[in-house]
Parts: C-alpha cells; sequence; structure tokens
C-alpha cells in the first residue's frame, strides 16, 4: 500500500512539473504561468458567489469572453461549498475590505513555491520596501492561512489536472503574449537607468477576471524578494475579447494577442520599479510643491488616475524613461509613437520640457552613472517650474498628435 502511495506521489509532482509553462525571452527576461496565481483565481471566482466581488470579479457574471474564467468556474463550481473555499471566501472578504483590492494576495502567492509545494519562494530574501512590510505586518497570517487554504483547494479539485488538460491554451496565450513583448528593452532599460536586477518574472493569468468591453485589461505589477535582490515581475490579464465557444479546445485566439497592452505592461510598468523607489526620498518635497498640480493639469490627468503632483512627477518620469529608451534603441518610429501617446492622450505636457533636460544625464554617463545620481537635478529642476510654465505646456501641447 505504500509502495501504490509513493507511486502515485511521484505520478502526482509529474504532472504538477509538466503544468509550469515558460518561455526564456532573454537571457534576464522570463515568460510563464504560475499555479499559484491560477488557483487563487478559480478560488476567487467561487469565493465571489459568496462575497459579491473583488476587484473586477463579480457575482452572476458569465465572463464568457474570458475562455479560461468562463469555463474554469464551470468545471469548478462543483467545490463552492467545499470547506476551503468558505474559509478562502472569508480571508478574502477581510483583505478585499482592508486594501480594496486582492493585489497583496498575488504579491505574496508569487513569493511562495508553485503548489502543491510548501514554503517561501526564495529563502534569506532582502527585505522589500516599508509599504510591503507593514502589508506583511497586516496581514502576513490571514496571507498565510489563505495560502494554505489554497494548496487543499489545489489538490483536492486537481488544479493542476484541469491546467494540464488544457495545456494547448496556456502555450498558446504565452506565444501570443511573447511576441507582442520588445525583449532587447530589458537590456536598454538597464543601461539607461544604470541599475541592474536578477532577472525579470512576467507571467500571464488566463483565470484573472476583467470586465467584458475593449480596452479592458488588468496588469499587477509585483516585486519578488530573493537573496539577490528584487526581481520585478507583472501578471498580465487577457485583454481581448473573444466570442464564446463550445469548448476550450475550439479556440483558435486565446485573448493576449495585443501588442499595444503587451508592450505598455511589459516596458512601462516594469520602469515604474527603476522609479518608484527612488522618489520615495522626495515624497516630502514634492507634497511641498503640490501647487504646481494647478486645477488645469489635474483637469486632464486625473481621469488617467493621476490625483496630484506627487504621482504626477512619478508618471512623468516613468513616460519619459519609456521614449529615451526607444531612442537609445535607435527606434525612431517607436520613440515617436510615444510621444504621442503620453503627451497627447495621457496629457503629460511636461514631457517635452523633460527631454531637453534629461539629455544632460545621457551625455555626461562619467558624471551621472545611474538614473538615481541625477535625480537631484530633475528634482530641483520640477521645483523651479511655476503654475504658469505647466498651464503654458497644458495650452501649447492641447492638440498634440
Amino acid at each position: 500500500m505504500k509502495k501504490i502511495s509513493i507511486i502515485c506521489f511521484i505520478l502526482f509532482l509529474s504532472c504538477y512539473a509538466e503544468a509550469q509553462y515558460k518561455l526564456q525571452l532573454s537571457p534576464k527576461a522570463s515568460l510563464g504561468t504560475n499555479t499559484n496565481i491560477e488557483t487563487y483565481f478559480f478560488a476567487e471566482k467561487l469565493a465571489v458567489e459568496k462575497i459579491n466581488y473583488v476587484v473586477f470579479d463579480h457575482k452572476d457574471q458569465s465572463y464568457s469572453h474570458q475562455p479560461i474564467v468562463y469555463y474554469g468556474f464551470i468545471h469548478f463550481k462543483q467545490y463552492q461549498n467545499d470547506p476551503a473555499i468558505l474559509r478562502i471566501a472569508e480571508i478574502i472578504k477581510q483583505i478585499r475590505d482592508t486594501f480594496y483590492d486582492n493585489s497583496p494576495i498575488l504579491d505574496y502567492l508569487l513569493n511562495q513555491k508553485e503548489f502543491p509545494a510548501k514554503g517561501a519562494r526564495f529563502k534569506a530574501a532582502k527585505t522589500g520596501s516599508n509599504e510591503q512590510a507593514v502589508v506583511n505586518s497586516k496581514t502576513g497570517p490571514l496571507l498565510a492561512e489563505l495560502t494554505d487554504s489554497l494548496r487543499s483547494f489545489y489538490i483536492h479539485a486537481d488544479v493542476g489536472g484541469f491546467l494540464k488538460l488544457n495545456e494547448r491554451f496556456l502555450k498558446g496565450a504565452m506565444n501570443e503574449t511573447a511576441k507582442d513583448i520588445n525583449k532587447p528593452a530589458f537590456d536598454f532599460m538597464e543601461k539607461w537607468y544604470g541599475k541592474k536586477f536578477p532577472q525579470y518574472d512576467l507571467y500571464i493569468s488566463p483565470a484573472m477576471p476583467i470586465n467584458s468591453g475593449e480596452d479592458n485589461y488588468r496588469g499587477v505589477g509585483i516585486q519578488i524578494l530573493s537573496s539577490k535582490g528584487k526581481i520585478p515581475s507583472m501578471i498580465i490579464s487577457s485583454s481581448k475579447m473573444l466570442p464564446l465557444q463550445g469548448s476550450l479546445s475550439d479556440y483558435k485566439l486565446f485573448g493576449f494577442d495585443n501588442p499595444q497592452v503587451t508592450g505598455f505592461l511589459t516596458t512601462h510598468e516594469i520602469q515604474h520599479t527603476f522609479v518608484n523607489p527612488l522618489l520615495d526620498t522626495y515624497i516630502t518635497q514634492l507634497k511641498g510643491d503640490s501647487l504646481l498640480y494647478t486645477k488645469e493639469i489635474k483637469a486632464v490627468l486625473a481621469p488617467h488616475g493621476i490625483n496630484d503632483w506627487y504621482v504626477c512627477v512619478i508618471e512623468h518620469l516613468v513616460r519619459l524613461g519609456e521614449i529615451r529608451i526607444a531612442v537609445s534603441m535607435h527606434n525612431t518610429k517607436e520613440a515617436d509613437r510615444l510621444r504621442k501617446l503620453h503627451i497627447g492622450e495621457y496629457n503629460c505636457v511636461l514631457i517635452p520640457l523633460l527631454e531637453d533636460k534629461i539629455q544632460e544625464y545621457e551625455n555626461n554617463r562619467t558624471k551621472y552613472p545611474t538614473f538615481e545620481s541625477y535625480l537631484p537635478v530633475l528634482m530641483d529642476y520640477f521645483h523651479s517650474l511655476s503654475p504658469e510654465i505647466i498651464d503654458d505646456q497644458l495650452i501649447k501641447y492641447k492638440n498634440y498628435r
């Protein structure tokens, strides 16, 4: 009997190993799926039937535009009153009501070994940000308990078997995403910012619910904490609405073939990892300059989620980096596209001023070896601006296309 159990366990682990999918995009960047994340979203969909909603996941919505979400719910619906799911629903609700989001859950799960394994992904990981420490202190025990319940659900409901059965769909979604990623950009990011990370881990999540309708998608930025330092990561939802087919095996398209969205999530969002931590040092100064966030510029930036001067500066610097990295790659067409997008569509009208200023950094890398070393100059430059200059830029680039 023991021998049979051991054989079954080996076969189970074999199936688990084969269910993991990963593509190496460059020496430091990879794209894959993560069992913990997919398991969570299958469980969240069941939990939402009890707690009504979490982010874009709503009770009684079919998500027929997302095949894995739709057919995953049908497949796992028999477990919606399972004790593990009832406990998962209770914990998710507590975290949702505290943080109004599920990103702390995704952060925790991506830093854990993939199910059915237990424990932290990396031992002796370096300490994360203060924000992450606060999140962990508030929710650490809850997240650990949630992970244990998710692992039980993974085993009991054979989530690995479902993923293995539908590997053609998962691989198809990965291939759609991979072809739209600017693979050389990661090396150029490191050169331009003068900073290196151990690696870049990108994940697709076909099971992540999004609302129906065009231009709906979600990307969640995560920091994986390793003994070698932070690993910038991104979890990406589908972004193309698909007509419902008779089964998962009938799909020829997988919902991830969207070059503009994929490019945005895998360059813009990853660059926040280079910029955001540096701005923490200047938060008091930037908040002191809040008069620069005039009512005129607020009116055009607030609809894009930019609600104060601090976030305005961050978004301008990240978008500036996107453009200048394209320039460093001698991709004039992409740089022009990004200017039209960020200045014309998103109204980040300080970018032309910043492009002139940043060339001092680009042309003096001996004096300024890193973006961090030049940042005090940029902060002084922002401080030197006036509300009149900012409103003039808004008028000047109002119709920039």
